[in-house]
This record gives structure tokens, sequence and C-alpha cells, in this order.
């Protein structure tokens, strides 16, 4: 069987961890939090990570050991069989189907704001376009991943800095808004937020090093998204009420909306 070239480093590696979170998670899923446990929405998010930590040092572990393109497919298929291959595969083809067809819903929300644009055709066009970047290889688009995470990651942390000063302590009241059986709940619902993270483990035979690259790309990236998802919903909760998040497919807009009107609003989308 030819093999693949190993053509991804450490940078791309966090890339691709971190590009696949951030998503859905972070652009869509903290107004629903905020609607169910209202500002605690940072600290479930926040205990959600933790909760990946044994998954991703786990993963970690397998990929430097086994590092062959098929993820968590390989694993279970050499240590139980193909039987348990196969229904593992299948799991893992769902979840990422799910959680893509989440993603693509809110991106096209989030284009709704610069056009006008039909919401599901807007989103099968997107799915088409990342198809066709996954058909030239990962490697080809490792670059591109690289930049548009940096320009991501460090617009999200200015928006969240600018936010900070505009803190509402009155809105962060009460920590529980509605018990600690939705705070509970919360954390299970914004669970699939960090499914990407140990994504990495499926092109392993495409990554330099993994050894090295793979188990601190990995952690380096959950980490990050922790901070990230943990910061970007405290400044959400104390910046807008927690009713205005009803029915809101777009907070970061609205954040920024309110930060610097419709023109900050737009670029952020």
């Amino acid at each position: 069987m030819k093999k693949l070239q190993r053509s991804l480093g450490l940078s791309s590696v966090i890339s691709i961890c971190t590009s696949s979170a951030l998503g859905s998670g972070l652009f869509i899923l903290p107004a629903i939090a905020i609607v169910h446990t209202g500002s605690s929405a940072w600290l479930a998010f926040f205990v959600a990570g933790l909760s990946v930590l044994p998954a991703a040092l786990s993963k970690a572990e397998l990929a430097t050991a086994m590092p062959e393109s098929g993820g968590t497919y390989i694993y279970l298929e050499r240590t139980f069989g193909p039987l348990a291959g196969t229904v593992a595969g299948l799991g893992v083809y769902l979840v990422m189907l799910l959680k893509s067809a989440f993603a693509l819903v809110g991106f096209g929300a989030y284009l709704s704001v610069i056009a006008s644009l039909p919401l599901l055709p807007t989103a099968m066009g997107l799915l088409v376009v990342i198809l066709a970047l996954n058909v030239l290889g990962v490697g080809k688009v490792g670059g591109v991943l690289v930049v548009s995470v940096i320009i991501s990651i460090t617009g999200l942390f200015i928006l969240a800095t600018g936010a900070s000063f505009s803190v509402r302590p009155e809105l962060l009241e009460p920590f529980f808004a509605n018990g600690l059986g939705e705070f509970i709940y919360v954390i299970a619902l914004v669970f699939v937020s960090y499914a990407g993270i140990t994504k990495i483990a499926a092109v392993a035979e495409e990554v330099k090093q993994p050894g090295r690259n793979i188990p601190r790309g990995i952690l380096l990236s959950l980490l990050l998204i922790m901070v990230l998802y943990s910061v970007v919903n405290f400044v959400l909760a104390g910046n807008i009420p927690q009713k205005d998040f009803v029915g809101d497919l777009k907070p970061i807009y609205s954040l920024a909306e309110r930060l610097g009107g419709s023109s900050l609003g737009v670029v952020f989308s």
C-alpha cells in the first residue's frame, strides 16, 4: 500500500486540532448555553474540556504508538478485531457528520450577515468546497489552515479583550441561572465543542515526527481552546442580557455589533 507523505509539522497539527473544534462550539453554542445556565456557561465549557483530557491523553499515546491514518478504527481493529473497529468507525463517522452539519448551519447563519443567502443551499455549497479541500489532501491545505486559525483566534481574543472592559456585573448574576441541573445539562451539551481535538489521530500518517508532534499538538490545542471558550463565554454573558440570546444563531456577531456597531459585526462574521 502506498504510504502517505509526512508533510504536517507541529503548527499544522495545532491548526488542524484547533480548527476542528473552532466551529459551532464557539460561534453558536454559547448562546444556547447562556440561555440554559446563565453566566456559568464559561465554567460548563471549561469542565467539558477537562472531561476530554483522558481521551486526549489516550489518543496521543495511541497515535504515537501507531502513527497511521485511520485513528479510532485502527486502534480498536488491532485490539478487538475488525467488527469492533467497524462499529467504532461508523460511530465516529456519525459524530462528525452531525457536528459538521451543525457547523455548516452556523457558517450559513454568519454569512447571512454579509449577504442575503438562503441557509440550506449555502450550507450545502460550503460542504462541496470542504469536500474538494479534503480530496486535495490535508497536507496541501495545512498552510491555509495555519493562517486562518491564527486570524480567527487572534481576532476572538481581541474581541474578548475589548468586551471585558464593558462587562456588567449585574448580568453575571445569578451564576447558576436555572439551577445545578441545567448547568450539568449544558456541560453535556457543549461537550461536542471538543469533538475535533483528537481527530488529528486519523491523519497521523501525514504528521512529521508523530511521537513528538501529535501529543504536543493535541494537548496545546486543548488548552488553547479551553481558555478561548471560557473567556468568550464570560464576556458574552457579561455584555448581553440572557434573554437576548434566545434564538440567536450568531452570538459573536451580536457581541461585536454591540461593541462597535454593524460594521464591526460584519468583520467578525
